[in-house]
Parts: C-alpha cells; sequence; structure tokens
C-alpha cells in the first residue's frame, strides 16, 4: 500500500480511540467509520484493494474488541466514559 493509505489506517486506529467518542452515540460512530472507510477505499488503486481490506478488517477487529460492535437497537445508546 502507499504511504498516504498506510497514514490514513493509522489515523483510523487514533481516532477510534475511546476518549473520542464517549458522550456520542453508537449511531455517530459507526457513520463515521463507514464514511471514512470509502473515503479511504475510494484513495486506493486497483491492486492495493486486497492489502487495504485486509487492514481495514483488522480495524474493524480492534473496534469490536472496544465494545462499539452493537446491535442496531443499540444504535441510538450514548458511549459511557467506561467501557
Amino acid at each position: 500500500m502507499r504511504d498516504d493509505l498506510t497514514i490514513a489506517v493509522g489515523e483510523l486506529y487514533q481516532a477510534i480511540r475511546h476518549e473520542h467518542w464517549q458522550g456520542k452515540t453508537y449511531r455517530q460512530f459507526w457513520t463515521w467509520f463507514n464514511d471514512r472507510c470509502i473515503e479511504i477505499v475510494g484513495m486506493a488503486e486497483t491492486a492495493e484493494l486486497d492489502a487495504l481490506g485486509t487492514a481495514l478488517i483488522d480495524v474493524r477487529d480492534a473496534i469490536e474488541a472496544g465494545g462499539y460492535m452493537v446491535g442496531s437497537d443499540r444504535l441510538d445508546e450514548t458511549i459511557d466514559a467506561e467501557m
């Protein structure tokens, strides 16, 4: 992957940290995350898509480990200070 994509994925890791999202809803988080992923994929060249897809799945795994994977009935709940 080119440097700009590697940097963008690294910025995702920084931006999913809990202190950025406490007090906001899960819906806000997922809207932001999905929009940002679409932007990043749009920056990629065809040959980079496999590697980028793997990197984005790794970010999503970190999101799941952080407790942000909630059912649709909880999307409008506020993200607590402690997770």
